[in-house]
């Protein structure tokens, strides 16, 4: 990809030259986004409009700017469901990346981790077009990915674990990579962790698909058994509701949706308060990402495991945005004390921060000892 001129100018071009009217699926989610790109279609001519006169549009107000990153912090990048960018928008998840790579030795951006639904129907298309934009971090950031239920089954339905997730991106590249630690099928990426160094701390990402089986639980289980000096991050797409409270199939009392046991997946599931039972309460994790959840997709929730430590679990997710999401990513900047975390939201279409306490937070992680929850 030829990139030219200032961010802002290739943003909205990719916008304007990406955005088509791809057949939404009528469901729930796509309803949602249906619904919103309704009342986004006058900005969007406001946006091509601008291209021509390349600069930001009046719709999209430059920076509610978040401190600045300080030098010497290492960066997490976080990218939740980009489902609606393959399907529709495949330039918003290429700049995405973009704006990944170019500020990655600018940021300390050490990691790049995606939250599942990469895709939205399970195509060879939108895996080409997701393929695409991820290559744009190969040999600049190592980046892991999770299979969401939309990765998964015909029509992105999850009634198999039939994806398009090992066919488009390589086994054998992602194993190449310094960082990665083991896989739980040889040959496929739907269960991986990394190992890494960061902040004065060894870590171990553990990435984990859609509904993890029983058998990929215990697999993880002896994984993290294994690394017990390793902080821990969890990275799966189901875990956290936007009700601050893990997902939980036997909870009558905190409705909640699009649980994993809601669905057709075949075989053994376990959702976010199985998780939390059976693997994360037991280690060392100090955090756990997920996204999947609707509503404001967002959520958080402090729990202290086994050992008396914090672990902080996080939702994000922005595809009920205006065209498949804005661009919102997170930053999680680990500042060079080793234990606190900056947690920003961000987006490169809009060069624009959310500062709302849910999306703009600190916390201390668990390092030695039990920790503080976030603070605004």
């Amino acid at each position: 990809m030829r990139i030219s001129g200032d961010a802002w100018f290739f943003g909205i071009g990719l916008l304007a030259t990406a955005c088509h009217d791809s057949g939404w699926e009528t469901d729930e989610e796509s309803a949602q986004i249906e619904t919103i790109d309704d009342v986004m279609t006058s900005e969007r001519h406001e946006e091509r409009a601008a291209l021509a006169a390349d600069e930001p549009p009046a719709s999209a107000p430059r920076s509610l700017q978040s401190s600045p990153f300080t030098p010497g912090s290492t960066v997490f990048a976080v990218l939740p469901d980009t489902q609606y960018y393959a399907l529709g928008y495949p330039g918003l998840l290429e700049m995405q990346a973009w704006w990944i790579a170019q500020k990655a030795e600018e940021l300390g951006i050490a990691h790049v981790f995606h939250l599942g639904d990469i895709v939205h129907n399970n195509t060879d298309l939108e895996w080409e077009r997701a393929s695409a934009a991820m290559s744009l971090l190969d040999g600049v950031v190592p980046y892991a990915l999770v299979p969401g239920n939309h990765d998964y089954g015909p029509s992105g339905t999850a009634t198999s674990r039939d994806s398009g997730l090992n066919e488009w991106f390589s086994f054998a590249d992602a194993a190449a990579s310094p960082s990665f630690g083991g896989a739980f099928e040889a040959g496929k990426l739907d269960n991986t962790y990394r190992v890494f160094e960061a902040g004065g701390h060894a870590w171990i990402a553990l990435m984990l698909e859609w509904g993890p089986r029983d058998e990929v639980v215990a697999w993880a289980d002896a994984v993290m058994t294994a690394h017990p000096d390793h902080l821990g991050i969890l990275v799966t797409h189901a875990y956290l509701d936007n009700n601050d409270l893990r997902q939980d199939h036997t909870d009558a009392l905190h409705p909640q949706k699009h649980n994993p046991h809601d669905y057709a997946t075949p075989g053994s599931v376990n959702d976010g308060e199985e998780l939390w039972q059976k693997l994360v309460r037991r280690h060392r994790f100090v955090m756990t990402l997920s996204g999947h959840i609707l509503g404001d997709g967002t959520g958080y929730l402090a729990s202290v495991d086994d050992h008396g430590r914090v672990v902080h679990q996080m939702l994000a997710n922005y595809q009920m945005r205006a065209v498949g999401g804005e661009g919102y990513l997170r930053l999680l900047e680990l500042m060079p004390d080793g234990r606190t975390v900056h947690v920003r939201t961000y987006s490169p279409l809009l060069d624009r921060y959310l500062v709302d306490a849910d999306q703009q937070f600190t916390i201390e992680l668990d390092v030695d000892g039990r920790a503080a929850p976030p603070s605004p």
